[in-house]
């Protein structure tokens, strides 16, 4: 079977909430939906940033513009099952733009698995759970807000960990708000912070022991994504873990992450680094270095969250779970499936390929010309 066309739509889908975070304010998501076709068959994956290039060196326009300018001319004709000569011809192409060629990949195992009749969970080995806890971010910047929405999951039996975005208020209003929800919520649910960036290593030495006495188990990426030296002092000054996000993007970052053993956990994002394989490999690392792995999110959609799912699914540790919480912050879904959350955690799909079926009625509804 070879690859016979890759075209690539940008989508605007509204959040049901704005989300705060130190760097922007989300009040709305853009993927781009690649689709691959060989013989009658379909493949579907997602690129995507969270606020785009205000978070990342990509965007919507810039995935969309290298999936069907510089990567498709390179892989129609070519065998639709060979995944990993498609990944090394992607790397020849184009330098970087790791969010447009995991779209790519995405829908190259997408259309395999489907072929084959399995999911991608079996391509990559075969699942080790049927679903994974997933956390709730708390980011509406309101004290009050936040507390009532923590006890609401509560009670549904939706989320009983929540990770709360600081960085955006003075590092002692974060405090008292950190200080509100931990008098609330107490030993009914566990707490992790995400600092996006937001402090410098002085306020980070400070202010983590303050959030350790509070019971927050997880600091997400306290300082700048390249101040790898001050992430390593905060882990060994530090009982609670340290989490690598935006300092963690590719195979390499992840080894000298590991060497140096700067951090306690990775948050694993598919787009960020470069696709499903990629990040299988960066979990590898993470196993062999005896560090956590974390399941984040780039706010995907159920079409992105599920394929990571099915990742995540196969690896062997994920002693924090997860927070693919990107399609239940969205005003609606871009598949005809739902995702399903219970008793505190997501439900892998059971489905061929990722086990979503884009709904092409709501990708007509959002798509952007460009």
């Amino acid at each position: 079977m070879k690859i016979e066309s890759i075209e690539a739509v940008i989508v605007d889908v509204p959040t049901r909430r704005p989300i705060q975070m130190s760097i922007t304010t989300v009040d709305k998501q853009s993927y781009v939906i690649v689709r691959v076709r060989s013989e009658g068959n379909v493949g579907v994956g997602e690129g995507g940033s969270v606020g785009g290039p205000v978070w990342s060196s990509e965007c919507a326009e810039t995935i969309k513009i290298i999936v069907e300018r510089y990567l498709a001319p390179h892989l129609i004709g070519t065998d639709v099952f060979n995944v990993s000569s498609a990944i090394q011809t992607m790397a020849r192409a184009v330098t970087g733009n790791a969010s447009a060629k995991s779209a790519v990949e995405m829908a190259l195992l997408d259309l395999k698995a489907r072929v084959l009749g399995i999911s991608i969970a079996d391509l990559l080995g075969g699942k080790l759970r049927s679903s994974i806890p997933i956390a709730w971010t708390l980011a509406s910047g309101d004290t009050t807000r936040d507390i009532d929405a923590a006890n609401e999951m509560l009670e549904r039996r939706r989320h009983n960990r929540f990770k709360v975005k600081l960085g955006f208020r003075s590092p002692a209003d974060d405090l008292r708000h950190m200080e509100a929800l931990s008098s609330k919520l107490g030993s009914r649910a566990s707490l992790r912070v995400d600092v996006n960036q937001g402090w410098d290593e002085q306020v980070a030495s400070v202010y983590i022991p303050e959030l350790e006495k509070l019971g927050v188990e997880l600091i997400e990426q306290p300082v700048a994504r390249e101040n790898t030296e001050a992430l390593r002092r905060l882990s060994l000054d530090n009982r609670v873990a340290i989490m690598a996000d935006e300092s963690l993007s590719t195979l390499a970052s992840a080894f000298d992450l590991a060497r140096d053993r700067s951090v306690d956990a990775f948050s694993l994002k598919l787009c960020n680094m470069g696709g499903v394989l990629a990040t299988q490999k960066v979990a590898a690392v993470a196993e062999a270095s005896g560090i956590a792995s974390y399941g984040g999110t780039m706010l995907d959609s159920t079409i992105g969250t599920s394929v990571a799912l099915q990742l995540y699914s196969t690896i062997p540790s994920l002693p924090f779970g997860c927070e693919l919480l990107g399609p239940f912050v969205l005003a609606d879904t871009l598949s005809q499936e739902e995702l399903e959350i219970r008793d505190f955690e997501l439900q892998v799909p059971s489905g061929l390929g990722h086990g979503m079926t884009l709904d092409e009625d709501k990708v007509r509804r959002y798509s952007r010309p460009m």
